[in-house]
C-alpha cells in the first residue's frame, strides 16, 4: 500500500513537471509567434510608404 502511494506520488510530481514544461514551451511558441507577426505587418506598412 505505502509503496502504491509512493508511485503516485511520484507520478504526480512527474506529471506536474512535464505539464509546466509544456506550459512554458507553448507559452514561448506563442511568444515568437507573436514577435514575427508583429514585424511581418510592421515590414508590410514600412513597404507602403516606400
Amino acid at each position: 500500500m505505502a509503496l502504491t502511494v509512493l508511485r503516485i506520488s511520484h507520478l504526480e510530481q512527474l506529471n506536474s513537471k512535464i505539464f509546466a514544461w509544456l506550459s512554458n514551451m507553448f507559452s514561448r511558441f506563442k511568444t515568437e509567434h507573436l514577435v514575427k507577426q508583429i514585424v511581418m505587418i510592421r515590414n508590410a506598412i514600412s513597404h507602403q510608404y516606400l
